[in-house]
């Protein structure tokens, strides 16, 4: 479990794509518990508001994996964090 202040972590779209397409296989269970990921937009990928919008939306996705003791667990998600 992570104590303490907040963490920087730089990481493309696809890569939380990918983490959450794999903890779903790994927790077939999880159903709602998995939380959806912010939603992609082609036209306005660049505009800063839109990009605020998103980093939010993904700070709260992992949230809301690290708050969940199954999926905090989980080694998919220490090394989507740590490496």
């Amino acid at each position: 479990m992570l104590h303490g202040g907040s963490m920087i972590i730089r990481k493309r779209y696809s890569e939380f794509e990918d983490l959450r397409s794999k903890l779903a296989t790994t927790f077939p269970n999880a159903g709602q518990a998995l939380p959806p990921l912010p939603p992609k937009n082609a036209f306005h990928r660049f505009k800063p508001s839109f990009l605020e919008q998103r980093r939010v939306g993904l700070a709260y996705f992992l949230n809301c994996l690290l708050l969940n003791p199954e999926f905090a667990a989980a080694p998919i998600l220490k090394d989507f964090i740590f490496d």
